[in-house]
């Protein structure tokens, strides 16, 4: 048997409650002792009348865009089995992954799971005038539809979740840091980096020290560098599975930093 890397790390899983066991369940595969303390939480930010009014319209939208899996398990199951959709895209093979449990598929997901590559690939798509609904959450940042009416679309934007604050580990993160019991954290996304830095306040420097941080991808990653984090991975295959691969490889580097600025 292959050796496992991650044998023995405890690992910080800091997503919503709502993704943290499959992340969890993949990283007890590779050997790591996932510990769940959810910085963030997932709440609903549309009322259901909302995004039904939204679905009636579909026919209207030449494209329909969505960026991640939160926003699929929000808006889909408005989705009749039945429904003629516009064609869809994607971010990421989460979102499409979730998409899927729907019976749909994407008719384009670019190859680098970020805002600006899906802009760049979906732009010359699109003819003066088509209209496009990207369907979000509350911190979705703007470049995606601001990229797309630059092209000439049309974009109508729909806030189905937000993303909040989870408070409710601070301690027992606290105790674990100070007793020296967690050896990587896992940031995946700029409001989980956000909330930590909230969470331990003045402290952080002094909490951190020794901690190995992972970052899902480059946005996060300055994120928390902007907030004095030092990131010492950060994975090219920006999902789940690609931030375990870059643990496992960090670690059996061991120490040098791995994906971070090559």
């Amino acid at each position: 048997m292959a050796e496992r890397r991650l044998a023995g790390k405890a690992v910080l899983v800091t997503r919503g409650k709502e993704q943290a066991t499959s992340f969890s369940a993949k990283l007890r595969a590779a050997g790591a002792m996932p510990v769940e303390i959810p910085l963030i939480s997932i709440r609903p930010a549309a009322a259901p009348e909302d995004i039904a009014a939204a679905v009636e319209r579909l026919h209207d939208y030449r494209w329909l865009v969505l960026t991640s899996a939160n926003a699929v398990r929000f808006f889909c199951p408005y989705l009749p089995p039945s429904s003629l959709v516009p064609d869809i895209a994607v971010v990421g093979r989460q979102t499409a992954a979730a998409l899927a449990e729907f019976g749909f598929s994407p008719a384009l997901m670019p190859d680098d799971f970020t805002a600006e590559r899906l802009a760049a690939v979906l732009a010359p798509r699109l003819r003066q005038g088509d209209r496009v609904l990207f369907v979000k959450g509350d911190l979705a940042r703007p470049t995606l539809p601001e990229a797309l009416r630059k092209a000439g679309a049309l974009v109508d934007e729909l806030t189905v979740y937000r993303t909040v604050p989870d408070a409710s580990g601070r301690e027992r993160l606290l105790a674990l840091l100070c007793e020296r019991k967690i050896d990587v954290i896992t940031l995946m996304s700029p409001s989980t980096v956000h909330s930590l830095v909230h969470l331990l306040g003045g402290e952080m420097p002094a909490l951190l020290e020794g901690v190995t941080i992972a970052c899902i991808g480059p946005v996060t990653k300055k994120a928390a560098e902007r907030e004095g984090i030092t990131v010492h991975i950060c994975p090219i295959d920006y999902t789940a599975d690609g931030m375990i691969k870059a643990m496992e490889q960090y670690f059996s580097m061991e120490g040098r930093s791995y994906g971070v600025d090559i």
